[in-house]
């Protein structure tokens, strides 16, 4: 179940960090302890790639099974997962979000990163305990649907001997990853989901989601809908980089245009930058779909005609703000900024 996590501040622009850390040791040389082992050639490449690191200088230790934290700082630092976007009202704490966790640990920063973002890890995720192949299955690819801003895809369901072994849970996860290629079933058809993962297996793993990310990328479209963290990006682009902006929203959770529109206003007037003008609310039809804590804003930016209401007279308040919609929003203050203010 996922840990809720506490009031967060957005704001900059996020970058993809190639790292994948967790261990302390690093080698230009290949792995000397990969013979014969599956996957051989995406284990390396993801080394040659900076991806990943070795339990020494040359051995990667394939077959050493993974622990719970281990899995998360794998995925967290794979999928390139920071906190850079996100400013805290307190420095936060691993054991916030984990009862379990020890803050002075070597993962804590995973965790916490890995909280922030949404993942689906376990209240009472226990740092030392090992990872089971489904549980860490179902923590990818949640990862991956959530950074890559995947579609929920409905899979054509494949067979397995022992799936009945797997939690109810995780079947819709193992379904997924199957169609997405991200794992395989073994010789004999099976998936071994109560099976210890191990490291080579945890790597090959990521490094097939790394592909079908690589395949199958997020949508830049004029229609794309924007998540939180994506809308923070453009209103600092409005507001300046040092735009005080407040949100109880998940980084990439999507956005309504009516939460869109009081931040762009709110976070304006807050900075003082919105010429003052004398209000004339007009009517909005769907006036009634409309948070009243937003309305003022709302009417500010009809009035300066940063948003426009529809043929009929409405706003539809509740649809999420597309990437066209926020950009012309953000287009319009642009130009009022530009004009001579007549304080």
């Amino acid at each position: 179940m996922k840990k809720t996590f506490k009031l967060v501040t957005l704001s900059a622009a996020a970058a993809l960090a190639l790292t994948f850390a967790g261990q302390q040791f690093a080698s230009a040389a290949a792995f000397t302890d990969l013979n014969n082992v599956p996957g051989k050639e995406k284990i390396i490449a993801l080394q040659n790639s900076g991806l990943i690191k070795g339990i020494s200088a040359s051995q990667f230790g394939p077959h050493i099974a993974i622990s719970e934290a281990e899995g998360v700082q794998m995925i967290v630092n794979s999928l390139g997962l920071n906190l850079d976007l996100i400013r805290f009202v307190k420095e936060p704490k691993a054991s916030d979000y984990f009862a379990n966790a020890n803050d002075s640990a070597w993962y804590s920063q995973a965790l916490i990163i890995a909280a922030v973002h949404g993942l689906d890890l376990p209240a009472d995720l226990k740092p030392g305990q090992k990872l089971t192949r489904e549980e860490f299955t179902h923590q990818l690819i949640d990862a991956i649907e959530i950074s890559g801003r995947l579609p929920m895809i409905k899979p054509v369901v494949v067979e397995f001997k022992d799936q009945d072994q797997v939690k109810a849970d995780y079947s819709g996860s193992i379904q997924r990853a199957l169609n997405y290629g991200v794992v395989q079933l073994d010789a004999n058809g099976k998936f071994n989901p109560q099976q210890k993962i191990t490291r080579a297996e945890a790597a090959v793993a990521i490094s097939n989601a790394l592909a079908y990310l690589k395949a199958h990328p997020a949508p830049e479209a004029a229609s794309e809908i924007l998540t939180a963290e994506q809308a923070v990006q453009l209103i600092k682009e409005a507001a300046g980089p040092d735009a005080d902006l407040q949100i109880k929203i998940a980084p990439a959770s999507s956005m309504s245009r009516e939460s869109f529109t009081y931040l762009l206003v709110h976070t304006l007037q807050t900075s003082g930058q919105l010429p003052m003008i004398k209000l004339n609310p007009v009517e909005i039809k769907d006036n009634n779909e409309i948070d009243i804590l937003n309305s003022g804003a709302i009417q500010t930016a009809i009035a300066l005609q940063i948003v426009n209401l529809d043929a009929d007279g409405n706003f539809h308040p509740k649809d999420a703000i597309t990437r066209a919609d926020a950009t012309a929003m953000v287009s319009q203050v642009h130009e009022i900024l530009k004009k001579p203010s007549t304080k």
